[in-house]
């Protein structure tokens, strides 16, 4: 935004112990000759969302009653609610690291707040009676499965209605806390005619399909609960996404939002660096026998080369490169709290080592939550096929020769950056936005495989897809490890082939929307009105 409207200030609101880490960002992303946009660019600390979350707690986490879990906190939002009364009244003030911020002259015309902070937002809206946008962190689709009516395939119709019904009648609560009412009815409610949802945009399912994997969480509950009167309240909504991509569901979408109150919806294109949209590499060959230099801009049109002695998933990837050519590499990575189950990550890790033609691999282990079979690290070690490290440079490896395909739970960020480098995934989703992501790059885009005997719990009833009977999920050792084996030898064959070519598609499509003229352009200048 600053750097499209040179006469813009934004003031940005961030968690107070992540203020430093957030400028820091927005110095990474501003060239040399763009200096004059720091000024502009505000990062102000305010609230402190993670106080007070302990590993004691967040191993009961799923067990609180959602309704007394809020996140943020209350005490965050007041907070974030304090700091933004000082900016629209113009006013000095403190922010919660103690750092000291002029008044504006002019009263800011627009807020843009994320999905979970309506709270702070909406208040500020009422009381200034300025334009407030709703930023959602995802595609339309997504959007609509979550928030949009029970007709669109939304769930949040009715949802907390529902489990307030059953926690009052004994029959129906059959002695379960409100949390496990919760989680349960979440996980299925039984209100879609035969248990199918069809949201415009996506292929039908099966309701039980959006919880793959066993994982609950208090915030599952307020992303309904909580982000619902905001969804119905905010003046507009901005997804990262390029509406030639995502054009049905943003229809979707459109018939059910904008029923509310007439309101723009802006497809604003994945909120990357536009150098690693228009990210290079330069490399003497890719071929196996070959010594090869990189030289990844990532972080800066005039990033020097990167030492391969400095990191060891580059310095593995250039080895594989020069071993194995161009596109031979798995890389795994997932989020930082949704991780599939120990035994099943070992599944994967044993089908690679096991393959008579290798696949070399790269395994992201940065999840605090994450846990491994026990001597897996040495196993792998010991076989030469593959590398665990506790963090890796996402961005850099996505735009590596060596790198193939990647192994990822389809959170947002992961398949913006997959998608913006025309990159080919195997989708192994576990909640939330996730399932909704994962059925968008396999069955929609055609850029993705989805892993679906590694599902658990509710979702590993039956799958819609896979033929008129749908998919069993059978759900054994043998049947994972049959279904991941199937996978690496399509994605090596003519239907990978595909993929991969409508993984490029896909980023053609980005920068095609991003030029002057092109949708995101349009949709800018859309905001930019707005601002106005």
């Amino acid at each position: 935004m600053a750097r499209r409207f040179p006469d813009l200030i934004v003031s940005i609101i961030v968690d107070a112990d992540f203020q430093t880490n957030a400028q820091g960002e927005v110095q990474r992303i501003v060239g040399e000759d763009e200096k004059d946009i720091i000024s502009r660019v505000r990062v102000i600390g305010g609230g402190r969302m993670l106080a007070g979350l302990t590993p004691q707690l967040m191993a009961t986490v799923a067990t609180i009653d959602p309704r007394e879990f809020r996140q943020p906190s209350v005490e965050s939002t007041k907070a974030i609610q304090k700091i933004a009364h000082h900016l629209m009244r113009g006013e000095t003030f403190k922010d919660d690291n103690g750092v000291e911020w002029e008044g504006l002259a002019q009263k800011p015309s627009l807020v843009i707040s994320d999905m979970f902070l309506g709270d702070a937002a909406m208040p500020i809206q009422e009381a200034y009676g300025v334009k407030t946008y709703m930023y959602w962190i995802c595609n339309s689709t997504a959007f609509t499965r979550l928030f949009g009516t029970l007709a669109a395939g939304g769930q949040a119709e009715g949802y907390v209605e529902e489990c307030d019904a059953i926690e009052a009648d004994p029959e129906r609560r059959k002695g379960r806390s409100f949390a496990e009412i919760a989680k349960q009815t979440f996980a299925y409610s039984g209100r879609y005619p035969d248990d199918i949802v069809r949201v415009k945009g996506l292929k039908p399912s099966f309701e039980w399909e959006d919880f793959p994997q066993d994982f609950w969480a208090p915030g599952m509950y307020w992303s309904i609960a909580g982000v619902s009167p905001f969804v119905r309240k905010c003046d507009g909504l901005i997804l990262p996404t390029v509406l030639e991509m995502d054009k049905e569901g943003t229809e979707g979408l459109k018939e059910w939002f904008c029923a509310i109150a007439p309101r723009p919806i802006l497809s604003l294109g994945p909120q990357l660096p536009s150098s690693y949209l228009d990210s290079h590499i330069s490399a003497a060959s890719e071929g196996p026998d070959s010594t090869t230099e990189l030289k990844i801009s990532y972080t800066n049109p005039q990033e020097e080369t990167i030492n391969k002695a400095v990191d060891p998933s580059i310095a593995f990837l250039d080895e594989a490169l020069a071993k194995h050519g161009a596109n031979s590499v798995i890389y795994v990575t997932f989020g930082s709290l949704m991780v599939p189950q120990s035994k099943h990550i070992g599944y994967l890790f044993d089908v690679l080592m096991a393959l008579e033609e290798p696949m070399p691999f790269l395994f992201a282990a940065a999840s605090p939550a994450l846990q491994l079979p026990e001597g897996l690290r040495e196993r792998v070690e010991a076989s030469g096929k593959g590398l665990f490290v506790p963090w890796a440079p996402q961005q850099a490896i996505l735009q590596h020769p060596a790198t193939g395909w990647t192994v990822s739970h389809c959170g947002a960020g992961a398949t913006s950056e997959a998608l913006a480098q025309g990159m080919p995934l195997i989708a192994w989703p576990i909640g939330a936005d996730q399932p909704h992501l994962a059925r968008w790059l396999s069955e929609v885009l055609d850029t993705a495989f989805e892993l679906l005997q590694v599902r658990i719990g509710v979702a590993k009833t039956k799958a819609f897809r896979g033929g008129p009977n749908g998919t069993e999920i059978i759900g054994t050792e043998e049947a994972i490890k049959a279904e991941m084996r199937d996978v690496l030898k399509r994605a090596r064959g003519e239907e990978g082939k595909r993929k991969r070519a409508n993984a490029k598609t896909s980023r053609q499509t980005i920068l095609d929307a991003l030029i002057p003229g092109g949708a995101i352009h349009q949709h800018f200048e859309l905001l930019g009105k707005a601002i106005v």
